[in-house]
């Protein structure tokens, strides 16, 4: 595995891949986001995938998943990784409109997930939020990513209660409870 152009260092306990084979991989990984991707990419450019082991199969699954694409290393030279980015806080991102408060933390509203599905894939998630002065690396990949497997079909999720909605019932005086899941009146 040493004389491949893809291994960057090897060692007894270690396989380090370079740049541009993780770039190939996980272009690959992203069309079908699963282990079994990277086996066959790796089977097809000639690593045993028994070699390589489970571990190091198991661990670009996870860092994909976590951090999107590779950044080519952790210094300021070549970027930072997705999850040493600094996040936006939930309370900035709900003030902006496109978030709103939901069961596990905060989620886009069911307004920008309309507006954004009419032109993906031509325009990317990316760009939409870029569109609203927002950092996509600061919004968090793995909830962009969500996003793409609902638009992909890969996902499926109930519908919100729009944030207009809330906003409008939230104080009504026969409405005993208003959130992004429940409306619940008196």
């Amino acid at each position: 595995m040493s004389k491949s152009p893809y291994v960057k260092n090897i060692r007894e306990n270690r396989l380090s891949f370079t740049y541009d084979f993780r770039c190939i991989l996980y272009d690959e990984w992203i069309k079908y986001p699963s282990v079994a991707q990277i086996r066959k990419v790796l089977t097809l450019h000639n690593f045993n995938c028994t070699m390589i082991g489970c571990d190091v199969i198991n661990r670009l699954h996870r860092n994909f998943k976590r951090d999107g694409r590779p950044t080519g290393g952790k210094n300021k030279a070549f970027g930072i990784r997705y999850s040493l980015e600094e996040k936006y806080d939930n309370e900035f991102l709900n003030g902006s409109g496109i978030f709103m408060k939901s069961k596990n933390g905060i989620g886009f509203t069911s307004e920008f997930i309309d507006k954004v599905y009419k032109e993906y894939p031509k325009v990317s998630i990316e760009s939409q939020l870029e569109s609203y002065g927002l950092d996509p690396k600061r919004v968090g990949f793995q909830r962009i990513y969500n996003l793409k497997k609902l638009f992909d079909g890969k996902k499926t999720v109930k519908e919100n209660i729009s944030l207009n909605t809330i906003n409008k019932y939230i104080n009504h005086p026969y409405v005993k409870r208003c959130t992004s899941k429940h409306f619940v009146l008196y």
